[in-house]
């Protein structure tokens, strides 16, 4: 069973009784006398499931929904999900997902990891930025501690990105696509049965596009798009009881980055004098014009090789084994102070190295057991990663600017877990839920850091304790996830549920601190927990021929030990590291919803509310920050679309026209109070028009316009006032139009 016809799980077809589509992919040729919604199947406990059978918050979406909403990466996914914020620094193009305020960067050295994680057809994988939602059959998202079932680390939520497996019937479509800023696309996809058990389904799409920023001196174009990705799925049916899912997924991006732009610097900081006539000049040329000292760049390679197989031992037991491989390499340079000076470049890969290369084993058994009332499913999962990051850099300090070159830095990170979860049903009405896991992490590696100007002679370089300039280092790091829950079906299409988790992350360790302080207390980070109470209400609603879908919740959080991101100035070097806060109180709520009031007509609406702010707060530096409010959540958001079917003849075909508006509050970025440390509030606003099945045939064409108000908005910074002296940041898309042919089969 897979998800049809679904824009999202608050934005679902309709259908009519004889089962005919009506509103999303195809449109209305009549009036139906009667309608209902459509069944949305989503995986969020692992095993597929009504969405609105579900007890957990999720938002789903389909390949079609991902198109007509203009979501091609994690940074237009929040648009539309509630409670989703998709920001990182400097690079567009490693995106990290926060979900109720919690998540964010994670570690930067080893252990920790994002406290939001994203999985491909079941594998944690590191999925991000642009070339990868692409013939999706669904993209979930998870809202709270998912850690019972999908692991450490998933105290914000997880990410679900389920590819479309091969079938056996032959289909599949091909689409081009052209716009401004000379953009060209493509993507394309079939199903190639090759017996009555076997069947290959190939994908493919690359994208290209000129960036809106030039730097003025080189004419170099910033925030381009140029990626291609390639995808191959094989199924393997040989009876009832197995099926055998092997997918190659590879994703490739050569872009010359973000254009950061200098925002701001601080009077009292160590270039001031040499910035400022540099902030003058840029506030006079506007944000499209820049002028940059490093090459900046964004190169990698990602390949993923999974097998997903099941087998049914019995009507009631289930045995199914995932297994994964990931080599993810990549070489980006960055200029962090935005202008022509080198105060902090990032200058990329030692030559003929990638400054990110890392390799990542998985393994996870799962068996299920069905008795009825009864649904038990249980696990081990095993993963292995081991990661080098080779890079130059360069920094002004007391010296001057000097290079600090990192010639050998690795890092590995094992993890094991084992893990359980029921449900049972007390009546025909009521079901309790209850899930345990525990995980052990080791983490650890070594770094070495040179400065050569000084002659690479490590024991005069000043500032490091390490004779030899490298140190190595170790750390282990346990803890439990739990949950319980209770759910009341009232009636066929209401479901009410109660539910309280806790979640945990992997401590983890801060290299970079270590070789500049033997016994600094910043070294080591500790686990981090969060433990909520959720609430929720689904119900479908019909009357007088009108249907409407409402899925409503709230939360509350306790968040201890917080892992957080700082900069600080160790050893002159400005230095980015985890830090534990101490306490915090998430609140929020949540409500997603649909309305048809006329056949032809079909109107979304989506809203989040998040209350995060810091209780205790007293950070590594001594700095007392309670009180402050949380990175990466913006108080209010919400989100409307209407998708409207104009009235032409059937042998014309289906012609609708899409409007989709998503506007957040104020967000917080920065980690501590200073200039432009947070991204103001905006909205965007989305337009679509699609001739469908065109005089009968099986071509579809769209025009699109993405942001069509022409926003300037900012989507990363790189805040940094009260350490180097300076902000910089990244903007986002200018307004985007173009058309798109689509043929199918």
């Amino acid at each position: 069973m897979r998800i049809t016809n679904i824009m999202g799980a608050s934005a679902l077809a309709l259908t009519c009784a004889a089962g005919s589509a009506l509103a999303q992919t195809t449109g209305p040729q009549t009036e139906p006398d009667t309608m209902t919604l459509d069944e949305v199947v989503v995986t969020a406990r692992r095993t597929e499931e009504n969405i609105q059978n579900v007890p957990v918050a999720v938002t789903a979406f389909s390949q079609e929904g991902l198109r007509q909403r203009g979501i091609e990466s994690g940074t237009d996914l929040q648009n539309f999900t509630p409670s989703l914020s998709v920001v990182g620094n400097t690079n567009r193009n490693q995106e990290n997902y926060t979900i109720r305020g919690i998540g964010g960067i994670g570690s930067l050295g080893t252990g920790g990891g994002p406290g939001v994680v994203a999985y491909f057809s079941e594998v944690p994988s590191t999925a991000s930025g642009p070339g990868l939602l692409f013939d999706m059959q669904s993209v979930q998202v998870l809202k709270g501690p998912q850690g019972t079932l999908f692991g450490r680390n998933t105290t914000g939520g997880a990410v679900l990105l389920d590819p479309v497996k091969p079938g056996f019937e032959s289909e599949g479509y091909v689409e081009g696509t052209i716009g401004n800023f000379d953009r060209r696309g493509g993507r394309a996809a079939a199903t190639l049965p090759l017996s009555g058990s076997l069947s290959l389904r190939l994908a493919g799409q690359f994208d290209q596009r000129d960036g809106f920023v030039t730097d003025i001196n080189t004419g170099r174009d910033y925030n381009n798009r140029n990626n291609f990705s390639l995808r191959a799925g094989l199924l393997f049916e040989p009876n009832e009881r197995v099926s055998s899912y092997t997918a190659v997924n590879y994703v490739d991006i050569d872009e010359n980055g973000p254009g950061t732009v200098l925002l701001a610097v601080n009077p009292l900081g160590p270039a001031a004098p040499l910035l400022n006539p540099l902030l003058t000049a840029q506030q006079a040329r506007g944000n499209d014009r820049i002028a940059l000292s490093a090459n900046t760049k964004n190169l990698s390679r990602t390949l993923l090789a999974l097998n997903n197989t099941t087998f049914e031992l019995s009507d009631n037991i289930t045995l199914k084994n995932i297994v994964s491989y990931t080599r993810n390499r990549g070489d980006f340079a960055l200029d962090g102070d935005a202008s022509i000076l080198v105060i902090n470049d990032l200058n990329g890969a030692i030559t003929g190295k990638w400054n990110v290369d890392s390799e990542t084993l998985t393994e996870e058994l799962q068996a299920r057991l069905d008795f009825g009332g009864l649904t038990f499913q249980t696990g081990i999962f095993y993963s292995d990663t081991s990661s080098g990051s080779p890079l130059t850099f360069v920094q002004r300090t007391n010296l001057g600017a000097i290079t600090l070159l990192q010639d050998s830095a690795h890092a590995n990170d094992r993890s094991k877990a084992v893990y359980g979860q029921f449900s049972y049903a007390l009546t025909d009405t009521v079901t309790a839920n209850a899930g345990y896991r525990y995980t052990w992490d080791e983490f650890g590696g070594d770094i070495s850091i040179y400065i050569p100007e000084l002659g690479n002679a490590c024991g005069t370089n000043p500032g490091f304790v390490f004779p030899d300039c490298s140190r190595s280092f170790d750390g282990k790091s346990d803890g439990d996830t739990w949950q319980v829950g209770l759910d009341w079906q009232a009636t066929p299409e209401t479901l009410i549920y109660g539910v309280s988790r806790h979640g945990y992350k992997s401590g983890g360790i801060n290299p970079s601190v270590l070789l500049v302080s033997a016994t600094s207390p910043l070294f080591r980070v500790r686990p981090e927990t969060v433990t909520d109470g959720e609430i929720g209400l689904k119900h479908d609603w019909s009357a007088s021929g009108i249907n409407a879908r409402t899925n409503i919740s709230a939360f509350y959080m306790k968040y201890e030990d917080i892992q957080r991101s700082d900069y600080a100035l160790i050893g002159g070097f400005n230095t980015q590291l985890i830090t534990n806060a101490a306490e915090a109180t998430v609140k929020g709520f949540e409500f997603e919803g649909i309305l048809q009031p006329v056949t032809p007509l079909v109107l979304t609406a989506t809203y989040s509310y998040n209350d995060a702010t810091y209780d205790t707060y007293i950070d590594g530096l001594g700095v007392d920050r309670s009180g402050f409010p949380f990175q990466y959540v913006p108080q209010n958001k919400y989100s409307l679309d209407a998708k409207l079917y104009l009235p032409v003849p059937p042998t014309i075909g289906d012609v609708s026209v899409r409007a989709s508006y998503a506007w957040q509050d104020d967000q917080q970025v920065a980690s501590d109070l200073q200039p432009f440390g947070v991204i103001p509030a905006h909205g965007l606003l989305n337009m679509r028009l699609d001739w469908e099945s065109i005089a009968g045939s099986d071509v579809t064409l769209s025009v699109y316009g993405t942001n069509m108000t022409d926003e300037e908005y900012r989507v990363t910074s790189n805040a940094t006032y009260n350490t180097t002296g300076l902000v910089g940041a990244a903007f986002g898309d200018p307004r985007m139009y173009g058309v798109s042919l689509r043929y199918s089969w």
